[in-house]
């Protein structure tokens, strides 16, 4: 594929964003330095907020996506009222055992913390709830503790996961595992490279963090 310019993203960028109904790109803006998007402006959800990152990702040419936006909910909803809903949509995430993640909710604002033993129910209790209505934003502060677990073949096991799911001419990840810790390196072709590739890491049993410091290939 020819080098794309700045110009070239930023177009893509604003039809894709006013493409998607999802998405009310009449309060939004885009501008693109180097390669970098920054996507600034207003939208009603946070759900809205996270679907314009991802479709700033999608353009073939983005290195980074930085998202300025802020959520404004049209019809108020408590953080009483808000905090009620959470505690009963992770109650009902299918990955999720009971009782083993929290919310704190400030002014919208939702903080996810506790204890989990895989990544999967880290992400599965985020998405149980970042679509919620009255969410002005999500911090996830779910810790992920597996010491039962051996450890002994992280490295081998998440390597061979992206054996499965990639090409070998895509296969630029380097793999690091200290004390149950994954650090991914290395090139990626594209955003959805890079997200399966983080995911890989967090599904393989015993790891407790991800650090992601891959880069997209040039």
């Amino acid at each position: 594929m020819a080098t794309r310019t700045d110009d070239d993203i930023q177009h893509d960028a604003l039809d894709e964003l006013t493409w998607d109904a999802a998405v009310d790109a009449q309060n939004l803006g885009v501008t693109v330095a180097g390669g970098v998007v920054t996507v600034t402006g207003q939208v009603s959800t946070y759900a809205a907020k996270r679907e314009a990152e991802r479709l700033a990702e999608m353009i073939p040419g983005v290195k980074e996506v930085i998202v300025n936006l802020d959520v404004v909910t049209a019809g108020a909803v408590g953080d009483a009222e808000l905090g009620v809903a959470v505690h009963n949509a992770l109650s009902w995430a299918a990955y999720l055992p009971q009782d083993t993640v929290g919310a704190r909710v400030e002014d919208g604002w939702v903080t996810l913390s506790g204890t989990v033993r895989w990544g999967f129910q880290r992400e599965n209790a985020e998405d149980a709830v970042r679509y919620m209505k009255g969410v002005k934003g999500l911090t996830n502060a779910i810790t992920v503790a597996n010491r039962g677990a051996p450890a002994g073949n992280i490295k081998a096991n998440i390597e061979a996961a992206l054996q499965r799911r990639f090409d070998a001419k895509d296969q630029h990840v380097v793999v690091s595992v200290d004390d149950r810790v994954v650090t991914l390196s290395g090139t990626v072709t594209n955003w959805w490279h890079r997200y399966l590739t983080r995911k890989s890491a967090w599904n393989a049993q015993g790891v407790e963090d991800v650090r992601d410091h891959m880069r997209l290939a040039d």
